[in-house]
């Protein structure tokens, strides 16, 4: 059976957490070392008669400094007591790095030798209230915290050697990624963190060694201590959030407005809108060069909620929280502006560390060109966006610069579940056949090719003579591609269905 914490001998690591050791120079060779006694050793011969696991606080004789002190610091490796107590007036560098050679703890204090040693004497003789009163000074600490980052920060500096993290799914908000990291030797501590609604928002998450610094049963009380400080920090991260998020989206709109068109602003002269004042109130610069970025899902399902473009929002202005997020349509807009049109590498640094996130998040990244001025911003947007629509071919997590684009892009937009919808109807008897995939993607291939047979055997893998032979069924079926007069439509058509089917995985089945 398991010795409740309360009970467990108090650690190095606890005594450093709450005075008179919160403020002192520690060198701990081993902060889970426990302590069962604390000893005033004025004399070297008090020092000698020390038995394990004590806490030897050096006074009068025993702390004379130079030979004394190193004479200590064997004499207490001899006796493999958890740790040397001594004051500053006697500790140097070389005093700390003997003991870093033996594997001796070090703790170097300010105050009076015996008053700490008083101190000690009673919370090691009673764990329970010397724990109560390192939670009484963290509850303070996390009382202090305005935002989340800084309640993890807490968390982390309190609890040395267990990375703790906020996640959201599987995405890391704030703290260590390596709580979500599976290492051997470790259990993992989860509290739930809940909303004022009683909805769960969010999992503190311990990666807890063991044996190492601090228990389970230690970490959960201090993840359920952070709980209150976390919702409230929470909260008002939110109503930030929102009111900021309000006023970008307002200000985005009203910005599209004076460019005129609402999806794409043409202008000969970028330059000919006047920058609004009021811009430089969110700290953008519209006035310069802008380069969109456009944040997709994959699988788009209408807009997006609240609560996944406060997520969105919070991973993407992670080290450049001045940038700008507004939620339009199916996506999110960001740009960033600056005097050089050719410089991108400070957008190309955000994307790199933003990549991880679009791939939990399942979501593509669209880049427009730079382009300046209000008018620019918006034709910059139009570009990003068409970028990303054909990032979504390839996956979650890729990037799509609009450079690299060019017509093909018009693929992009073709609405391949009506162009589906359309083959069913007119195309009856291929969309029945259970070989229907294998032959519109033949088909598709020889089409692209331009007619020719060996390029699209070559795509697909397989002989001529197999080319030869879906193509006179697929014929058989009602793909007569070779018609001059329907071969664009039926280029159209391969390209809505292979698509389709690729991102859906639907072509094993016939079509409703």
């Amino acid at each position: 059976m398991r010795a409740r914490s309360s009970t467990l001998p108090i650690t190095l690591g606890e005594l450093a957490r709450i005075g008179p050791l919160a403020g002192a120079e520690l060198h701990l060779a081993d902060p889970a070392r426990g302590v069962q006694q604390v000893v005033l050793a004025e004399t070297f011969d008090r020092l000698r008669h020390c038995t394990p696991h004590v806490l030897v606080v050096l006074h009068d004789e025993a702390a004379t400094g130079g030979w004394s002190l190193a004479a200590a610091l064997h004499l207490a490796w001899e006796r493999n007591v958890s740790a040397v107590v001594v004051s500053r007036a006697v500790a140097d560098s070389s005093s700390a790095a003997l003991a870093q050679r033996l594997a001796m703890s070090l703790i170097v204090i300010d105050d009076d030798p015996i008053e700490v040693a008083l101190q000690l004497a009673g919370q090691v003789s009673a764990p329970a209230a010397a724990r109560a009163q390192r939670q009484a000074r963290l509850a303070e600490l996390l009382a202090e915290q305005t935002g989340i980052r800084g309640v993890l920060g807490v968390l982390n500096r309190e609890l040395p050697g267990v990375p703790v993290a906020l996640t959201v799914g599987d995405v890391v908000v704030a703290g260590q990624t390596a709580a979500l990291q599976d290492r051997p030797q470790t259990e993992r501590v989860e509290i739930d963190v809940h909303t004022a609604a009683e909805r769960s928002a969010g999992r503190l998450v311990a990666a807890v060694p063991v044996p190492g610094p601090a228990g389970l049963d230690q970490v959960s009380a201090v993840l359920r201590l952070a709980r209150p400080a976390l919702q409230a920090a929470w909260a008002r991260s939110r109503l930030d959030a929102a009111a900021r998020a309000a006023h970008e989206q307002a200000a985005f709109g009203l910005l599209r407005r004076l460019a005129g068109e609402p999806r794409v602003a043409v202008s000969s002269d970028p330059a000919a809108l006047e920058v609004p004042s009021w811009t430089a109130e969110l700290g953008w610069q519209v006035g310069q060069f802008n380069r969109a970025v456009w944040l997709a899902p994959v699988h788009p399902a209408g807009e997006p909620s609240d609560d996944v473009t406060y997520l969105i929002r919070a991973s993407w202005q992670r080290g450049h929280s001045a940038w700008p997020l507004v939620a339009d349509g199916d996506g999110w807009v960001s740009w960033h502006s600056g005097a050089d049109p050719e410089d991108a590498a400070a957008l190309r640094r955000a994307l790199a560390a933003f990549r991880d996130s679009a791939t939990a998040h399942r979501l593509v990244i669209g880049v427009g060109r730079a382009h300046q001025g209000v008018a620019g911003l918006m034709r910059s947007v139009a570009e990003a966006r068409l970028a990303a629509h054909v990032a979504r071919e390839t996956g979650p997590g890729v990037v799509q610069w609009f450079d690299q684009v060019g017509p093909a892009a018009a693929l992009a937009w073709l609405p391949t579940a009506e162009i589906a919808q359309v083959a069913d109807l007119t195309l009856t008897e291929l969309m029945a056949a259970k070989d229907r995939a294998v032959l519109v993607q033949t088909v598709l291939a020889v089409l692209d090719a331009g007619g020719s047979l060996s390029q699209a055997s070559r795509q697909l893998g397989v002989h001529r003579n197999t080319v030869l032979a879906r193509l006179a069924r697929a014929r058989q079926l009602g793909l007569t591609y070779d018609e001059p007069g329907q071969r664009l439509a039926l280029h159209v058509l391969c390209y809505a269905l292979t698509a389709l089917w690729n991102d859906s995985g639907a072509a094993q089945s016939p079509m409703p």
